[in-house]
């Protein structure tokens, strides 16, 4: 009966380990404040270069330094 069990619970253990895989690297990204910071020096040079404006500027940079606080927080 216990292999009959395995074998049935086989598939949900497997998605299991999947979305605890994913969930780890959405974490490891979010609190990367490498990356974060990288993001924030490429829009910086967005604006220098007028690809964006000052309004699309200020939006995303409220956006990520937002995100940065939160991951130096969690640190």
């Amino acid at each position: 009966m216990f292999i009959l069990d395995d074998l049935l619970l086989l598939p949900a253990k497997g998605l299991g380990s999947i979305f605890m895989k994913i969930y780890e690297m959405t974490q490891s990204e979010l609190g990367d404040t490498e990356k974060i910071k990288e993001e924030l020096q490429h829009l910086q040079t967005l604006y220098e270069i007028d690809q964006i404006t000052d309004e699309e500027y200020e939006e995303k940079e409220a956006e990520i330094l937002k995100r940065l606080e939160v991951a130096e927080g969690a640190m």
